[in-house]
């Protein structure tokens, strides 16, 4: 079946972030230089594509829609990919439930393709069956030959592109009957809950609702109720990062939402985000983002 797609180039984080349709992501840059992207979105009715590249390293943070199942594989994996703090290779398969939560982090030039099959348009009552079983959860499957067809389906749909007509072509029943072969894989059926993912996320909420506040790490522990030592296993486990580091580049990236709406100074977008020491703020922005917080106001001008 051919249908609509869209294929464009990012150089906004957020803006890259909201192609993936109904899956409400939310991308924090870690690694340093300029960010640029790029994103196929297939949104059809009963499947969906979507694959996307970067430059730096990211936080990537989502969860699935709720009338959909997805499955996630590598297209490429130059470097390092994590998802849910379990390491995720080109021969695995990431399962999003409906409804189900990720924190990944990948790095620069790794190709996820993401490819999700409506439940209510799927006449197939097995596949909406098994689906439901997995309401609410992310399962990472490992098996190299389900890998290599979802992979090889889904470089089929980016090799069908047409660029006058804006359209791909999607192999709608091969698709749904791949995503039942995968829910119906004993791995789907297992697997268990990660305490450190929980504590990460748990505290990364209090670090977002507390930018403004200087209070040291030790009192982020305290109101996530766990010990400082539990803390930093759990964000060393999930995202590969110090509490303290995380907590400095949800700062900087706050202040560059600030910085992009137009509507911030940068005196005013480094407080608003907890950074008070103007020349500091200036020399890590920079760091990471390549360009300084008053070029950032001049280009969304």
């Amino acid at each position: 079946m051919r249908t609509g797609a869209c294929l464009q180039r990012f150089s906004s984080i957020d803006a890259q972030a909201e192609q993936l349709t109904d899956f409400d992501q939310q991308y924090e840059q870690v690694g340093s230089g300029n960010f640029s992207g790029a994103f196929m979105a297939v949104d059809g009715d009963r499947v969906g594509v979507f694959v996307e590249c970067t430059n730096r390293v990211l936080h990537q943070q989502g969860a699935g829609p709720e009338d959909r199942v997805s499955a996630v594989v590598l297209l490429e994996s130059p470097t390092e990919t994590m998802s849910n703090g379990t390491g995720f290779g080109i021969e695995d398969v990431l399962l999003v439930g409906p409804g189900g939560s990720y924190d990944a982090m990948v790095g620069p030039g790794v190709v996820p393709a993401v490819i999700s099959v409506s439940l209510e348009l799927t006449p197939a009552l097995p596949l909406r069956r098994l689906a439901a079983r997995q309401r609410g959860q992310v399962r990472l499957v490992s098996d190299a030959a389900l890998s290599r067809q979802f992979r090889h389906t889904a470089a089929g749909v980016l090799n069908s592109w047409d660029a006058a007509k804006q359209s791909v072509e999607i192999p709608v029943e091969i698709v749904q009957g791949l995503m039942l072969d995968l829910l119906a894989t004993p791995a789907a059926a297992g697997g268990s809950s990660c305490r450190s993912l929980k504590l990460f996320r748990h505290t990364k909420a209090i670090m977002a609702d507390s930018l403004r506040e200087q209070i040291p790490i030790s009192e982020v522990a305290s109101r996530a109720q766990t010990s400082r030592r539990s803390m930093e296993k759990a964000f060393r486990e999930s995202v590969g990062l110090s509490p303290s580091r995380f907590r400095k580049l949800l700062r900087l990236n706050n202040a560059r939402r600030l910085l992009e709406q137009g509507s911030h100074s940068v005196t005013e977008a480094a407080m608003d985000s907890g950074v008070f020491h103007l020349g500091r703020f200036s020399a890590e922005y920079f760091a990471l983002f390549e360009e300084q917080p008053s070029d950032t106001v001049r280009r969304s001008r």
